[in-house]
C-alpha cells in the first residue's frame, strides 16, 4: 500500500489565478450578501474544503470542484499509466454541483471552472440548507451550525461536527490567504441546531480524539494455512512490552477508500495500516489497535515502532488532490497519538513512507515515495501546531521551509515529470539537490537508487530531493546557493536569501576518528544475539557510510531491539533487546541509525 500504482497523465497547474486572488475577497462578499449568508461563514466553509484553492477547474478525488468543493462524480474516473481506468466511488455526498446549478441557474460547467460563479453556488446551497432546517437567514453566525453541518454531507453525527466546528475555529482564530483575509470574531454556535439533521451516531469503540469521526474496521487476522503463514498484522502490546512507538508513517493508497479498507480488511494481502482516512469527509477507519503492530512501512523495525495512517489520494498529483478534510482530519488524530505516546512533533518522527529507509541496500530501491511531491508538509505541520518558519538563532543547522508556489522555477528549467511528462512546479514539497552550486550542474544521485551518477526530475526519483521540514547541517554558502551534507555527500540548493531554509537549533551527529562509520537502516540487536534467540535471515545490514567530517542533524537515541513476532502472541518475550545503542539521523531524503559508539553527538 501507498506505492504508486495508478499514476495520473493528466498534468495542470493549481490554485486560483492572479486575477481571481485579486478579487476572491469581493467574490465572497458579493455571494454572501446575495444569499443572505454571514460572509464570514462563507469564507471559513470555502477555507475547510479547499483552503480557496479551485485548482484549475480539475475535481478532488472526492469530485469535488473549484473553492467551494462542489461535488459531481458523473462519469468522473482516474486513468493511470497502464492505460486502466477507474470509477471514482458513489455517495449522496458527492452530489451537490447539480442542486447549486438548480438553485443558482448556474450551468454544472460554469459552476467547476469559475471561481466567482463556484463561490455563488456555495452560498446558495448554504442559504438552502438554512431555510430546509427551518432558520431564518440571519446575519449572525452562529445560527448557521446546522447549516454548515448540514454542508459537509457528512453521514454521522461526530463527522459532521467535526467539520462544523473546524468552521467556527477558523472564524475564531481568522486567516489570511489567496487575497481572502477573514478577520477573527468570536463565536458561540447554536449547537442544538444538529438535532434537525437526523445523522446517525457512531459508537464510540476506537482509539481516537474526541470528536473526530473514527469507525472500528478491523483489519483481518487469521491463520492463512498449518504452516505459520499468517497476516495481517501482528498482536502487541505496545508499550508495554518494550516496542516504544517512536514514529507515525503517512502513506496514500493509490485506491479508493473502501477498495484501501477491503484490502486490508477482507484478503490475504499481507498489508495493513492502523488508520485509513478518507478524502471524501475526512472519516476515519481504524483497522489496526495502536498497540498491535500493522504491516505498512516494509522496514520491520519501523513498523515495530511506529503507526501508520493511509489517506485516501493519489501521489502524483493530477488534478486528483489531497482534500482539506483529510488533512484536519489526520492532523487531529496524529496529534492526539503524538501526546499519547510521546511523539515529537517534527520530521524524523512524523515522517512519509517516502522517509523509511531499506533494510538492506538492495531493498533501497524498492523502497515506497508516498505520500509524494504534493503532500503539503507546511500545512500539515501548521494544524499540527509546528511553524516550520519559526526561526531558532543562527546556527549551522538549517530547517528546509521551501514556499510551495516559488521554490521551484521554470525559468532555471526545473521540472517535477511522470514518465517524462510535466507535473505541476505549484504546490510541490521540497528543493532539488545539486552536484554544484548551479542550474547548468547535474542533480544529485544515489547508489541504491539507480546506477546513473546523475539525478532526475521524476516524481518517484527520492534521491535528489530535500523536502519541507527536514533539516541538514549547513557547510557553506556560494552566492545563491547553500551547501549541506546529504546522504554521504555535498549537495547544493537553490536558497537566495535563504528564501527556501529557516535557521534551526538541536545537535549534530559526526563520526569519531578517521575512518569512515556503517549506516543502518533499522536499530537491531547483533547478530549474535539475533542467532542466540533464534532469529534467522536477519541482521544489522550497512546500507551507506558517512566520512569523517561530515555532520548530520541528531534524531534520538534508542537500545537496539526486534521483534520476534508470532500469530496470536503479544508476550513480552517476542521483543529482544539488545546492548548497542543507537543514534538516529535525517541521513538524506530518509532517516538511518548509527551506532552511538561511532559517533560523537555535539550541540551545534
Amino acid at each position: 500500500m501507498g506505492a504508486a500504482v495508478g499514476l495520473f497523465s493528466i498534468c495542470m497547474a493549481t490554485g486560483v489565478n492572479a486575477k481571481a486572488k485579486e478579487t476572491l475577497q469581493v467574490d465572497f462578499q458579493q455571494a454572501a450578501k446575495k444569499y443572505r449568508v454571514p460572509v464570514k461563514v462563507l469564507e471559513a466553509v470555502s477555507y475547510n474544503e479547499t483552503r480557496f484553492d479551485a485548482h484549475n477547474g480539475k475535481p478532488s478525488v472526492a469530485g469535488g470542484y473549484g473553492v467551494m468543493h462542489l461535488t459531481d462524480v458523473s462519469g468522473s474516473t482516474i486513468t493511470g499509466t497502464d492505460n486502466t481506468s477507474k470509477v471514482l466511488p458513489d455517495s449522496a455526498a458527492l452530489h451537490t454541483l447539480n442542486k447549486a446549478a438548480g438553485l443558482t441557474g448556474y450551468s454544472t460547467k460554469r459552476l467547476k471552472e469559475d471561481t466567482r460563479t463556484n463561490i455563488n453556488g456555495g452560498a446558495a446551497l448554504l442559504a438552502y440548507y438554512q431555510k430546509k432546517l427551518g432558520h431564518s437567514l440571519t446575519s449572525h453566525a452562529n445560527s448557521w451550525y446546522g447549516a454548515v453541518e448540514k454542508y459537509s454531507q457528512d453521514t454521522t453525527k461526530q463527522a459532521a461536527a467535526f467539520f462544523a466546528d473546524n468552521v467556527y475555529k477558523t472564524i475564531k482564530k481568522g486567516v489570511t490567504k489567496s487575497g481572502v483575509i477573514l478577520t477573527a470574531q468570536k463565536v458561540k454556535p447554536l449547537k442544538d441546531q444538529s438535532e434537525k439533521l437526523d445523522l446517525a451516531s457512531v459508537p464510540s469503540t476506537t482509539d481516537g480524539p474526541d470528536g473526530l469521526p473514527v469507525e472500528w474496521v478491523p483489519a483481518l487476522y487469521k491463520e492463512f494455512d498449518n504452516k505459520g503463514d499468517y497476516g495481517n498484522y501482528d498482536l502487541a502490546n505496545r508499550p508495554s512490552d518494550g516496542l516504544k512507538i517512536n514514529y507515525i508513517v503517512i502513506h496514500n493508497t493509490e485506491t479508493t477508500f473502501d477498495e484501501a479498507t477491503n484490502l486490508f480488511a477482507s484478503t490475504p494481502s499481507y498489508t495493513s495500516a492502523n488508520y485509513v482516512i478518507s478524502s471524501e469527509q475526512g472519516t476515519v477507519a481504524e483497522m489496526v489497535r495502536p498497540q498491535n503492530v500493522a504491516w505498512h512501512a516494509g522496514n520491520w523495525y519501523i513498523n515495530s515502532h511506529s503507526i501508520g495512517i493511509e489517506h485516501e489520494g493519489y501521489a502524483a498529483v493530477g488534478g486528483y488532490w489531497y482534500t482539506e478534510a483529510m488533512y484536519q482530519s489526520s492532523a487531529a488524530l496524529v496529534k492526539y497519538l503524538a501526546a499519547k505516546y510521546n511523539i515529537p512533533l517534527d520530521r524524523q518522527h512524523i515522517i512519509g513512507h517516502d522517509n523509511v529507509p531499506g533494510l538492506t541496500p538492495a531493498a533501497q530501491k524498492t523502497m515506497h515515495w508516498d505520500p509524494g511531491t504534493y503532500w503539503n508538509w507546511q500545512h500539515y505541520f501548521d494544524l499540527l501546531g509546528v511553524n516550520f518558519k519559526d526561526s531558532q538563532g543562527t546556527g549551522s543547522i538549517v530547517t528546509i521551509t521551501p514556499d510551495p508556489d516559488h521554490n521551484l522555477t521554470a525559468d532555471s528549467g526545473q521540472k517535477v515529470t511522470d514518465d517524462g511528462v510535466d507535473l505541476p512546479l505549484k504546490g510541490s514539497n521540497f528543493v532539488y539537490l545539486y552536484q554544484q552550486p548551479g542550474f547548468d550542474s547535474s542533480l544529485i544521485s544515489d547508489k541504491d537508487f539507480s546506477t546513473s551518477s546523475v539525478g532526475t526530475t521524476e516524481k518517484d526519483d527520492w534521491t535528489d530531493k530535500a523536502v519541507d521540514g527536514q533539516q541538514f547541517y549547513k557547510v557553506g554558502q556560494s552566492g545563491d546557493w547553500t551547501e549541506i551534507d546529504y546522504g554521504g555527500q555535498p549537495a547544493w540548493f537553490y536558497n537566495p536569501n535563504d528564501a527556501n531554509t529557516t535557521n534551526a537549533t538541536g545537535k549534530l551527529v559526526t563520526p569519531k576518528g578517521s575512518s569512515t562509520i556503517p549506516v543502518y537502516g533499522s536499530a537491531y540487536p547483533t547478530s549474535s544475539i539475533l542467532k542466540k534467540n533464534k532469529v534467522t535471515g536477519t541482521k544489522p545490514s550497512p546500507i551507506y557510510t558517512i566520512a569523517p567530517g561530515q555532520k548530520y542533524v541528531y534524531g534520538g537515541e534508542m537500545t537496539s531491539d526486534y521483534f520476534n513476532s508470532h500469530f496470536n502472541s503479544n508476550s513480552g518475550k517476542n521483543v529482544i533487546k539488545g546492548t548497542d545503542q543507537y543514534v538516529q539521523i535525517q541521513f538524506n531524503h530518509r532517516i538511518g541509525f548509527v551506532k552511538a559508539a561511532d559517533v560523537t553527538v555535539s550541540d551545534q
